[in-house]
């Protein structure tokens, strides 16, 4: 009588079925399945470096935001306090500059003040105007005292930096005379000047305009000549 072969035997087909899936096991991930892993992969890392991104811009646009905010506020307290005090300089170097104001424009006013408030109280000749291509509001001042209003020597310090959005659309400064008029810009006779208002506008990304900040003042100098 023939005995049954070994690979024929009903013991021996379940171990062989074992074999089998364990060599296959051993293949690996197929191509397919690690495209498929590598595209999730890249996903997720994506949405977590966006989201990364997004918090990152948000934090710098606050910060930038909180610097331009507090650069505004100290230039409008200047601002308004420089030009409340603004008085003749006594003697005038000239006639042209026996003004308290000596130039008023949309964007630029100059006039006679005491910035570095020394003890004798002199005067010095400054010029607030806006830049607009740096979008910067400066402080020009005559330190070298030699009375000229186009401030070709001197000092320029900023007080705003690369966030200003004034420009002849929305200015800077606007001014109001004595029967509460408007005055036209620029002011042909500064000594009808009684208010001077001041609108800063401070715009952290000028393209996306996402939030435009608004100080305003209305200041009255105090010396102004009375007609």
């Amino acid at each position: 009588m023939a005995l049954p072969s070994a690979a024929g035997s009903p013991c021996r087909q379940p171990a062989l079925a074992m074999l089998d899936h364990s060599l296959r096991a051993r293949h690996g991930f197929t191509m397919v399945e690690l495209l498929v892993a590598m595209v999730l992969m890249f996903v997720v890392l994506g949405a977590i470096f966006g989201i990364w991104f997004g918090l990152q811009r948000a934090y710098t646009f606050t910060e930038d935001d909180m610097t331009a905010q507090q650069q505004a506020r100290s230039a409008l307290a200047e601002m308004v306090e420089l030009i409340r005090t603004a008085r003749r300089p006594e003697p005038a170097p000239s006639d042209d500059l026996n003004v308290v104001i000596y130039d008023a424009d949309k964007n630029s006013l100059t006039l006679w003040t005491d910035v570095d408030r020394d003890p004798n109280h002199t005067l010095e000749l400054v010029r607030f105007r806006v830049d607009a291509a740096t979008r910067t509001l400066y402080r020009d001042t005559d330190t070298e005292r030699t009375n000229d209003p186009t401030f070709s020597t001197g000092t320029s310090v900023r007080l705003v930096s690369n966030w200003v959005s004034n420009d002849d659309d929305t200015p800077l400064f606007s001014y109001v005379g004595a029967d509460g008029r408007s005055l036209d810009c620029p002011v042909e006779d500064v000594n009808f000047i009684r208010e001077v208002v001041i609108d800063l506008r401070i715009d952290v990304y000028e393209k996306n305009r996402p939030l435009v900040h608004h100080l305003r003042s209305v200041v009255q100098p105090r010396n102004l000549r009375q007609y």
